[in-house]
């Protein structure tokens, strides 16, 4: 009786201390790694396709995209826009800044920079075509000072053309056409009579160009003479001497009255030929660019060594200089 109880108090002694490995894992089962590695878990997704890892991989789902940038909000071009130019594509495919208009104020190239908003949409003009399209903006401006105080802005724009300005998309812009007229003795009269008044005797008239067009939306022409004369040919020589203009003339006719009105006139009375370094005044081009419906009168000028462009704005018989961009190199 003894020997049974104490056989069953050393059964379950043993039981209690663990199995030995034969009876844990079986007959036959390897023994254990003296030095177990662990080898790291895998994701659910794996163990449930072990020959798949590629759909394990990837059935585990990823964060969303964050979503794509609002594109920036420009306010309307009602009371600001920036007035950019060009004849052609440079290099940068850029325009000339002429300064802008805000709130019906002409603004300088500087004043202009302050409020410029790069890649905003403008509207492309054109003569005789007007409005071709729309273009976006860039800055291409560097650090240094800008060359003859000139700035330009990058565009996508690529063709070329006559001439261009640009403005914010939705400035309201004017075109008249306007028409070509040839030389005739009514218009070298007017020149004549009027180089006269101004104390040249006997001047040498040299009308090169002759445009009609209504600046003011009234219904009537307004007829612009460009003349030059220089007994040194300009720009091919610094100097200018007695006799030597350079003229702009606008020509308005009211009810029986005739009214001649310069432009731009520069005319030299000096008896000996000083270097002096004229102007040749150009016709460019006729523009409202402030949105007030008359027409700017457009200018390109030529000089020694130099070049540029000026905008006159005429309203009730004044004149008045609004831009000027002139490099002397």
């Amino acid at each position: 009786m003894k020997k049974k109880i104490t056989f069953i108090l050393m059964f379950w002694l043993l039981v209690a201390c663990g199995a030995p490995a034969a009876m844990e894992g079986g007959a036959g089962a390897p023994p254990d790694d003296p030095n177990p590695t662990s080898a790291p878990a895998m994701p659910a997704a794996t163990r449930a396709n072990p020959n798949n890892m590629q759909t394990a991989q990837t059935s585990t789902p990823l964060a969303a995209p964050p979503p794509e940038s609002t594109p920036q909000a420009f306010a309307p071009a009602e009371s600001f826009s920036p007035i950019l130019y060009r004849t052609h594509a440079d290099r940068y495919n850029s325009y000339q800044l002429l300064g802008g208009v805000q709130n019906g104020s002409w603004l300088s190239d500087e004043e202009t920079l302050l409020l410029l908003e790069y890649e905003r949409l403008i509207d492309v003009y054109e003569y005789p075509t007007g409005w071709v399209g729309n273009t976006t903006i860039h800055n291409v401006i560097d650090l240094d000072p800008p060359f003859c105080g000139m700035y330009f802005i990058g565009s996508d724009l690529l063709e070329t053309s006559g001439w261009q300005f640009a403005f914010y998309q939705g400035w309201q812009v004017t075109l008249h056409p306007w028409t070509e007229l040839p030389t005739s003795e009514i218009y070298t009269q007017t020149v004549h009579d009027w180089l006269t008044m101004q104390g040249l005797a006997q001047p040498q008239i040299q009308i090169s160009r002759i445009l009609k067009v209504d600046i003011e939306g009234d219904g009537v022409d307004e007829v612009f003479i460009e003349a030059s004369y220089f007994k040194t040919p300009n720009p091919q020589s610094p100097q200018a001497e007695y006799g030597d203009y350079s003229i702009i003339l606008m020509r308005k006719v009211s009810g029986n009255s005739v009214s001649v009105i310069p432009i731009i006139a520069d005319l030299y009375h000096n008896i000996k030929p000083n270097a002096l370094f004229p102007h040749t005044y150009f016709l460019n081009s006729f523009i409202d660019l402030n949105q007030d419906g008359n027409l700017e009168v457009v200018l390109d000028i030529t000089r020694w060594e130099g070049s540029g462009m000026m905008v006159y704005e005429v309203k009730e018989w004044r004149v008045t200089q609004v831009i000027s961009e002139v490099c002397a190199e």
